[in-house]
């Protein structure tokens, strides 16, 4: 995730260290948690420019819940509602490789074959390894491949 107004990369771990890796010319830092003296609320602040970066990281976690309650839905063969919470955990935070990867898993289910192939494709522009697109792409591939013949 980017600080909205700076531009630092944060992405969130366990722990409270700080790091300043870099990662070609991004800047990539870990969240240190401080106890907000109110209400004993972790405040969580950029490391450069000092913003409250507190609502960005809710959206986040709200995202997480999210994709994991489509996860649990999906294991029940619940597609339809996997697929709007996994909908609901890509509109907080779209660039996760893993939300779209499951998206294309739940409409492939449905049999909506396009719409799978699209999110897979989207999964592998955020994460060009994530393994669940590459190996359902190639999975496609083959059905086409022995479709054709």
């Amino acid at each position: 995730m980017k600080c909205p107004v700076c531009g630092a990369i944060y992405r969130p771990t366990k722990g409270s260290r700080e790091t300043g890796k870099n990662e070609g010319d991004k800047e990539t830092r870990e969240i240190t948690n401080a106890q907000c003296p109110m209400l004993n609320a972790p405040s969580i602040t950029c490391k450069r420019c000092k913003v409250d970066l507190s609502d960005l990281f809710s959206l986040h976690d709200q995202a997480i819940w999210d994709h994991r309650e489509a996860l649990y839905l999906l294991s029940q063969g619940r597609y339809s509602e996997a697929a709007m919470h996994n909908n609901q955990a890509i509109a907080l935070y779209s660039s996760n490789a893993d939300f779209h990867a499951l998206a294309g898993k739940l409409w492939a289910l449905q049999g909506e074959f396009r719409e799978a192939i699209a999110s897979w494709q989207q999964a592998l522009k955020f994460d060009p390894e994530n393994a669940i697109a590459c190996d359902c792409l190639q999975m496609i591939q083959l059905m086409a491949k022995n479709n054709q013949t």
